[in-house]
């Protein structure tokens, strides 16, 4: 299995933006498996500029490196799979319930947001040369003050535990699977069909909206195509492919949400 260095940050803006900049500007090249944490993040960056609201000291943040040039880049949602699936099998082992993984990207207890992943890429020569897995996980927050609709941490679902904790449990399992996917020759496949058996609204007809079209509409989830769309089927039995930022889910309590 890989092995893991730690570097804590007291408080930082984002510990994506931190590591991004720390590959360019050390003055040593940083071990594959470097995890840069911290308890304080000020300004969490999420997908396509959204932000992560985080309490000083309730949750944990963290980034990973990986230097993935094994991998083509075609496949490298693998590596969005891997890291839900990693964060999802070990918060299951905390005793968290009702875990799923909320297409692109998102861990979800029941209907609620418990984790919010962004992951990037530093491509070189036509190969990833490095990935950032960026990780937010609420652990002890109990209330949030900006327009969040549906926030969780585990302590909400039950479980009481540490940051600590948790960064320990998710980055050991993120570097199992990762160690899986280099060596086993089905390790992609078999990522895949975890993150594929573990997603939101899994079984079953639910509301979306067609974002270019605005027009709501009911489908099941059949598959996610390993590049990374997801394929909606419709009640008529019409299939259609959308990728991130597309379609929207309409959640119970009636907010849209991306």
């Amino acid at each position: 299995m890989m092995n893991l260095s730690k570097i804590h940050l007291e408080e930082v803006k984002s510990t994506n933006s931190w590591l991004l900049d720390a590959l360019t500007s050390a003055s040593q090249p940083l071990p594959e498996g470097t995890v840069v944490y911290t308890l304080r993040q000020t300004a969490g960056r999420g997908q396509v500029g959204n932000s992560w609201e985080s309490e000083p000291d309730k949750n944990v943040s963290f980034s990973m490196l990986l230097r993935p040039a094994f991998l083509p880049i075609p496949k490298q949602f693998v590596l969005s799979e891997l890291c839900c699936v990693g964060v999802l099998l070990a918060l299951k082992q905390l005793g968290v319930p009702a875990l799923t993984i909320k297409w692109p990207n998102d861990i979800y207890a029941g209907d609620d947001k418990l984790c919010g992943i962004l992951i990037e890429h530093r491509l070189m020569g036509g190969i990833l040369s490095e990935s950032v897995l960026g990780v937010g996980i609420n652990v002890n927050q109990m209330r949030w003050i900006g327009n969040a609709p549906n926030p969780t941490s585990l302590k909400l679902q039950g479980v009481d535990t540490t940051p600590e904790i948790v960064l320990e449990a998710v980055t050991q399992q993120i570097s199992s699977l990762y160690t899986m996917l280099k060596e086993e020759p089905e390790g992609a496949l078999t990522i895949h069909k975890l993150f594929v058996g573990h997603l939101y609204r899994r079984t079953g007809f639910h509301p979306y909206v067609d974002v270019q079209s605005g027009v709501p509409f009911s489908a099941e989830l059949k598959d996610v195509d390993p590049q990374g769309p997801m394929i909606l089927r419709l009640e008529d039995g019409e299939e259609r492919k959308y990728w991130f930022k597309e379609v929207r889910f309409v959640l119970p309590c009636g907010v849209v949400k991306e």
